[in-house]
């Protein structure tokens, strides 16, 4: 009965291992179908006097590794309801239209973009296209403050933020940072974001908003070591929640997921009329700085 069971248990495992080597080494077809070409916008402005920019491609295909190609040529107008300013191509820069500084946002106001003379999904037909986004006023920085941590080998600059929150409104805000006038958080994810209903019309005493990795978990020294002497800037902006909104979705679209197989990936919501993809966005914005001193890096110890 032993030898019989010995036998019999031989034969799964020699099963088992033919099935595991033969998954191994399948090879798996995946065809993925191209769709249709898609405007991509991705601009911004805001109530400061600077240059703004708004930069038009067209949507790569999905098992594409290049950039999306820029879309040159197009007519693109901003209008507040009132005033209609053209928008001018740079000329070492394809794809790209300058908002001059001169055109200031005002807070209350709608700025729609508009886009035509394209044609997108190469018809011989010219498409248009809008985007809206209003420009809400923000509460100022009240000072921005520091704190060490050093939590599960994370070794990181907590970067606070005391205010006073306006009850009057519903806000939504993303938090950049710049290291002596540098910036250091260019991607959509690294930028920190937050709603207001937690803290809506109370004092603000030093909300964790932003941080400076100096060493990851793993022991590895960030680009990002302070230093006496140091600038520090925090930059706090008042967005919209549609663009809220498509953040969030940007980042958990495009970060990892747990599960990994948790399906197939959603459109991200955009505001861009006829089919475009991208973001117009307008939003007010408010900065303020803290000085590295010699006590302040004490507190690493």
């Amino acid at each position: 009965m032993s030898k019989l069971l010995s036998k019999l248990n031989m034969s799964i495992i020699v099963v088992l291992l033919s099935l595991s080597l033969y998954s191994c080494t399948e090879e798996i077809d995946m065809k993925f179908k191209s769709g249709k070409p898609q405007l991509v916008v991705d601009g911004f402005f805001t109530d400061q006097m600077q240059d703004h920019f708004v930069k038009l491609s067209l949507l790569a295909e999905f098992s594409s590794n290049k950039p999306n190609p820029p879309i040159s040529g197009a007519q693109v107008t901003l209008s507040d309801g009132e005033n209609e300013i053209t928008l001018s191509e740079l000329p070492d820069m394809a794809g790209t239209y300058l908002i001059p500084k001169s055109y200031r946002g005002i807070y209350g106001k709608t700025y729609t973009l508009k886009i035509s003379a394209v044609d997108i999904d190469g018809d011989g037909a010219n498409e248009s296209y809008e985007a809206s986004n209003t420009l809400n006023p923000i509460a100022g920085i009240g000072s921005v403050g520091l704190g060490w941590s050093n939590t599960q080998g994370q070794k990181q600059w907590q970067v606070l933020l005391f205010s006073r929150e306006p009850e009057e409104t519903q806000d939504f805000y993303a938090f950049s940072l710049y290291l002596n006038n540098e910036l250091i958080t260019p991607r959509i994810s690294d930028l920190v974001y937050r709603e207001d209903k937690f803290f809506n019309g109370n004092q603000i005493n030093g909300v964790w908003v932003q941080s400076i990795v100096e060493e990851d978990p793993q022991g590895e020294a960030t680009d990002y070591l302070l230093k006496e002497g140091d600038w520090v800037k925090l930059e706090m902006q008042n967005i919209n929640k549609d663009y809220y909104d498509f953040s969030n979705a940007v980042i958990e679209e495009t970060g990892i997921k747990i599960p990994l197989f948790s399906g197939p990936p959603a459109n991200v919501p955009t505001n861009v009329s006829n089919n475009g993809r991208g973001f117009f966005r307008v939003y007010s914005l408010v900065q303020d700085s803290i000085k590295i001193t010699k006590e302040i890096l004490e507190w690493r110890n």
